[in-house]
């Protein structure tokens, strides 16, 4: 740490005393020690980022710009604000609000999500708790910034004309790079042509609740549209191109139009955001188009031949979805990226069942499935080759679907 950084953050401290912390503190039930399911410097969940933040809560760690805390697992970082958010990070070394930057990129302060920070370069950084209420603009965070209060978590406004005692329009921020989003298993459901109705469907084989969305001859789809680690129902119409994406399995929260009538729809996250957007398939020249903002075509390539039907789905765990097709002629998936390279293949089913994909063990990775019509029977693979679970869901005639309802 430099000499420089060092005394611009000890301003930081002293400033927060005068201003009597801008924010409300708030009562903190105690926790495990921070666990170490990531490795330092490695992938790490926000679940995990947030029980590593709170450790140093329960812990009651002073701010001492010359001390050192453990984590609870055997590392020691640096008693400040940007030695907290490290810390949290399970970084591989004590950073600052100058390097910080080094390890994360810079999102929109309306997407933050919890363990993501608040960055002012000069002066402070705290860590992102999550919104209490998006729409007022008021949020939680975790903080090391007061010689006088131990790490504590506090509640502000991101509206407010200054946070934790500085400038609101001063901070940046940011996502740590190797940060991923909490997985849960997805599960898979039907869509209902006949009254355009889809039925969540859980592990145990019992119908979560049905929502009816969209027009006779429109396309499902499931994604998580707003980024709330939640899937919600979508419906493409084939007449005009035109995609309408829920938030709430009921309104139409986002309507688009991307591609051009009786092209495939598909969803994805295609850019690691925590949101799905919209991307198109060209069955007649085998080409896919994907949108980051349900707008502008980010990526397209031709990928597959005639009779391909397309896929999309996160094959190794880092966030981003990816493109594959399913060949019904050979019962066939081929796994490719965004840039149209195929990454492998699997066979499952037999010819002409419908394809689906899911993380159907909450790992991470999507794997794939299949459908049979005549006897609407799901069945799941969680290594693309052997059959994890089947059963017998739905009527005939239903479409399958697959969500983290």
């Amino acid at each position: 740490m430099s000499r420089t950084t060092r005394s611009k953050v000890l301003r930081c401290t002293s400033t927060l005393i005068s201003a009597g912390l801008a924010a409300t503190a708030l009562t903190t039930v105690a926790a495990a020690p921070a666990q170490a399911a990531s490795s330092k410097g490695g992938k790490i969940s926000r679940s995990e980022v947030m029980a590593r933040a709170q450790y140093w809560v329960d812990q009651a760690v002073p701010y001492n710009q010359s001390g050192y805390h453990t984590d609870g697992s055997g590392t020691n970082y640096r008693e400040d604000c940007s030695g907290y958010v490290s810390m949290a990070w399970h970084a591989t070394q004590s950073y600052t609000t100058w390097t910080l930057p080094d390890v994360s990129s810079e999102i929109s302060k309306s997407s933050m999500l919890p363990g993501d920070a608040l960055n002012y370069t000069e002066q402070h950084v705290i860590l992102f708790g999550g919104w209490k209420d998006k729409a007022a603009g008021t949020f939680t965070y975790y903080a090391e910034q007061n010689s006088k209060v131990p790490t504590s978590k506090y509640t502000a406004n991101i509206n407010s004309s200054s946070v934790a005692g500085w400038p609101t329009s001063l901070y940046k921020a940011l996502r740590y790079d190797n940060i991923v989003d909490d997985t849960k298993p997805a599960n898979a459901g039907v869509y209902r042509p006949s009254d355009q109705t889809f039925y969540e469907r859980d592990g145990s084989g019992n119908t979560l609740g049905s929502a009816m969305f969209g027009n006779p001859g429109w396309k499902p789809l499931i994604g998580d549209f707003n980024g709330d680690g939640k899937d919600t129902v979508g419906v493409y119409d084939p007449s005009t191109g035109d995609f309408h994406l829920s938030n709430d399995n009921g309104s139409a929260a986002v309507s688009v139009r991307f591609g051009n009538p009786n092209w495939m729809p598909l969803v994805g996250d295609w850019d690691g955001d925590g949101k799905d957007s919209v991307g198109a398939y060209d069955p007649v020249a085998q080409k896919f188009y994907v949108s980051n903002d349900n707008s502008s075509v980010a990526a397209s390539f031709v990928y597959g031949v005639a009779g391909d039907v397309p896929l999309a789905g996160d094959w190794d765990g880092d966030g981003k979805d990816a493109i594959a097709v399913y060949r019904p002629s050979n019962a066939t998936f081929y796994e490719g990226d965004l840039s149209g390279h195929t990454l492998g293949n699997a066979m499952f089913g037999n010819p002409n069942w419908t394809p689906l994909i899911g993380d159907w063990n909450g790992d991470g990775v999507d794997t794939i499935g299949v459908y049979e019509p005549a006897t609407q029977k799901f069945s799941l693979s969680n290594d693309n080759g052997s059959v994890a679970s089947s059963f017998v869901y739905g009527n005939p005639g239903d479409i399958p679907i697959a969500g983290a309802w």
